[in-house]
């Protein structure tokens, strides 16, 4: 009989999905790939092989549901802090710091990868609806400025964050391609 390790079985399944989620993001970004076996999740899990089948039913599957929760916490981080800032320009401001600071992280590393990756079905359609989610408060921020075309204007600013992105990644310090990215967007929008 299987141990439990939390109070109750809902809680328990959770724990353990989140372990499968984690150890794909690590493998993934350990290794630079997104081929990995059933076995090599559950080993870094810390579960039987066959427990992973109880959540996923294949690697591609595990992978989307990787993705998907990755891209789904990233997008709730900037939702909820962008929507704490005051006036449009501050919310831009938030939205670009934010995404440069969440680039630096292990989650950015993931999602360079996931990038490259061949994309299971069953990820592509809601992977291109979160990324459009994503954009959302930066979108939002730029239509209350009363700027024309926001989702248009949404795409230039994030073109620019890609850019800081690249350059932090090629070594640049992130504070000063904050500075520039968040000056640039802003007298690009006519906000400063």
């Amino acid at each position: 009989m299987p141990r439990i390790s939390a109070p109750t079985l809902v809680e328990h399944r959770a724990k353990q999905r989140a372990a499968l989620l984690n150890a794909v993001e690590d493998l993934v970004v350990e290794t630079g790939s997104s081929n990995f076996t059933m076995a090599s999740v559950a080993t870094r899990a810390g579960l039987a092989r066959s427990s992973v089948y109880e959540y996923f039913d294949s690697p591609n599957a595990l992978f989307a549901g990787t993705v998907i929760d990755r891209m789904q916490r990233w997008t709730g981080d900037l939702e909820s802090q962008v929507a704490m800032s005051g006036p449009p320009a501050e919310r831009i401001e938030k939205f670009i710091r934010l995404n440069l600071e969440l680039a630096s992280q292990q989650v950015h590393r993931f999602g360079r990868i996931i990038r490259s990756a061949e994309m299971p079905p069953e990820c592509s359609d809601a992977l291109n609806d979160m990324h459009r989610e994503l954009l959302k408060p930066l979108i939002d921020a730029i239509d209350e400025a009363g700027i024309k075309d926001a989702a248009h204007q949404g795409d230039f600013v994030n073109g620019v964050i890609h850019t800081a992105i690249s350059r932090i990644d090629a070594g640049a310090e992130r504070e000063a391609e904050a500075q520039a990215a968040v000056a640039f967007a802003l007298k690009a929008l006519g906000l400063s």
